[in-house]
């Protein structure tokens, strides 16, 4: 998240295969974020506005499963806000989980409660995606 209008658009799309210069443009971009806070609201509002009609009639069919992980190592600008919008979304089939990466990412247990993790280290990090993935795709 950089602080911007900006973070309602995703670094790269998500579809098939990114060279080297595209990832190592979103590591950089990603290395240089700004500031202990964060927007991750942004974001969140774009994931939500852009859940179709027929994604939530699927999701609620268990035809669809979506799950937002939001990795932070800060404190998002707006916890209430993000509380409102994961309990909307959750409300709707989604899972919105946030991971909080080192004690600097502590803040995440209470902003995205009850779904929140903490990886101590960035180290942690592949063990939790792992055990996060593993949890919530057990019935696909």
């Amino acid at each position: 998240f950089q602080a911007s209008s900006d973070d309602s658009k995703a670094l790269l799309p998500m579809n098939g295969e990114h060279g080297e210069k595209e990832r190592i443009d979103v590591a950089t971009t990603l290395s240089s974020a700004p500031g202990e806070r964060t927007t991750d609201f942004v974001s969140l509002e774009a994931i939500e506005a852009s859940l179709s009609a027929e994604s939530i009639r699927k999701i609620s069919g268990g035809e669809l499963k979506k799950i937002i992980i939001v990795f932070t190592d800060g404190i998002s600008n707006d916890p209430d806000k993000v509380q409102s919008l994961c309990a909307s979304m959750r409300g709707k089939g989604v899972v919105v989980i946030g991971v909080g990466i080192t004690e600097e990412g502590q803040a995440a247990l209470t902003t995205y409660a009850p779904e929140a993790r903490l990886a101590k280290r960035a180290e942690d990090l592949p063990i939790v995606i792992a055990e996060l993935l593993e949890k919530h795709l057990a019935d696909v």
